[in-house]
């Protein structure tokens, strides 16, 4: 073969390329590439713009917090208080909204019209450009802009009483939710003393079985005890770490957020008032029964605005403007006059609106003698709360003393020979119960403290001092 011929075979047996198979794919993993560039860069410049989610509660994490510290991050972090305070202001705005009837109007019109002229012998003029600047001052309204300026203000007072409801709405979820997270720890701690104790008595019960001195079912009512006990050890610490996500939520502390907190029992022995100081103090104090009344205030004044649509009013009118067929006329005019506005056919709408007032004013007169026999009922039932709490903590500090003098003597009657295990599981379960019911009482006394004080009225004052 020759070769030329040889040189053709070599040619043909050459495989053309192929365009590369990869390039789609690089093209999409490019493209996603820009995109997450573009995402990342998008957020780099929203990112000071968006609200911090920690942004109140910074600090928080990681710290032990008293009941001070912990009631004044509810008062800036929970949204409830800010969205009361946002209300406020709100309402605040409105009096520079009513006010405006104190000041003159102005207003510019322009408007072009063209008619069709209907007798062509006469000289008519087609288009007509009117432009006008107008402006109106009250002189005399019966006093409708005063009291709705008025009706304002009282709603303003009604709000910032509001506000305050809420606050102290907010110091005692805050308290309660405190107290009772000491008292799931404390408890937890009287669970893990009863698995110990119940631990030491199965080992001296195998003890006593080893030497010939306690059967073998005095053994397994151990063990049996000892299971039972570890089972409540571990309610009791999921009980605790539930009444902790109660408190951060009355704070507005993020789930997230880990702290813990520090605290004591109540103070004893429990001062409680007397019912009929605390009463007093309620009605005084309660801002549902001042929000209440700076409502009826503020109701009577709407009465008073809307029994001025009897009376005139009485405005000045002027204007200054252009009329004529030219769209750049030369002829100026002004006018200037004294509007006087009676009502001779709308006295029965005003009456019928007056009416209105008059009977949403009683409704809330009676509303306001409503509310206070409920603050009354709430203040009575705060009082006999702690009232029996601290009789019950009495009680219970009786009781521990007696249920560790039974333990004492049944585990020496066991350790002897004498008892059986029966005696010492029983004396166990009473001490156990014993120590819950005095920390029961405790914390149910200081929780029943927090419940009076918002039934009277006060709690914040003391905490933002």
């Amino acid at each position: 073969m020759s070769d030329a011929v040889k040189s053709l075979k070599g040619r043909g047996n050459k495989r053309t390329p192929q365009p590369h198979r990869g390039t789609g794919r690089e093209k999409r993993q490019k493209s996603r590439g820009i995109a997450a560039l573009t995402v990342f860069f998008l957020l780099m410049l929203l990112f000071p713009f968006v609200p911090s989610l920690y942004g109140k509660t910074e600090g928080v994490a990681g710290k032990s917090l008293t009941l001070e510290e912990c009631v004044s991050i509810g008062l800036s972090a929970n949204p409830a208080f800010e969205v009361s305070l946002q209300s406020l202001r709100a309402v605040q705005e409105r009096v520079g909204e009513v006010k405006g009837g104190y000041y003159p109007s102005f207003k510019i019109s322009s408007s072009y019209t063209y008619t069709t002229p209907q007798d062509l012998r006469m000289t008519f003029q087609e288009d007509v450009y009117d432009t006008r600047l107008f402006m109106r001052q009250t002189l005399f309204d019966a006093g409708a802009t005063a009291q709705s300026v008025e009706t304002v203000r009282h709603s303003i007072r009604a709000q910032e009483y509001e506000v305050r409801r809420t606050g102290l709405d907010i110091v005692q979820a805050v308290k309660t939710a405190f107290y009772d997270v000491l008292k799931k720890k404390e408890l937890a701690e009287v669970a893990k003393t009863a698995l110990q104790g119940a631990e030491r008595h199965l080992e001296q019960a195998h003890s006593l079985y080893r030497e010939g001195l306690a059967p073998r079912s005095d053994v397994i009512k151990a063990e049996v005890q000892v299971s039972n006990a570890r089972l409540d050890v571990v309610k009791a610490e999921s009980s605790r770490l539930s009444s902790q996500a109660v408190l951060a939520s009355a704070m507005g502390v993020p789930a997230p957020v880990r702290f813990d907190i520090t605290g004591r029992e109540p103070d004893l022995p429990i001062v409680i008032p007397p019912l009929k100081v605390l009463m007093d103090s309620a009605l005084a104090l309660r801002p549902e029964l001042k929000g209440s009344g700076a409502r009826i205030e503020s109701a009577g004044a709407v009465v008073r605005q809307v029994r001025s649509g009897f009376y005139p009013n009485v405005s000045l009118d002027a204007s200054y403007g252009w009329q004529e067929g030219n769209f750049l006329p030369n002829d100026r005019k002004w006018s200037v006059g004294v509007t006087v506005g009676i009502p001779l056919f709308e006295q029965l709408t005003t009456r019928s609106k007056v009416n209105q007032a008059v009977a949403n004013l009683n409704g809330l007169r009676a509303a306001e003698e409503q509310l206070a026999r409920v603050v009354e009922l709430e203040v009575e039932q705060a009082w006999l709360a702690l009232k029996e709490a601290a009789e019950r903590l009495a009680v219970t500090q009786k009781s521990l003393e007696q249920a560790q003098e039974d333990m004492r003597v049944s585990e020496g009657r066991y350790r002897e020979g004498i008892g059986n295990i029966l005696e010492v599981i029983d004396a166990q379960t009473a001490l156990t119960q014993a120590r819950t019911n005095r920390v029961a009482a405790a914390y149910d006394s200081a929780q029943a403290q927090a419940r009076l004080d918002r039934a009277v009225g006060r709690g914040i004052e003391e905490e933002t001092r």
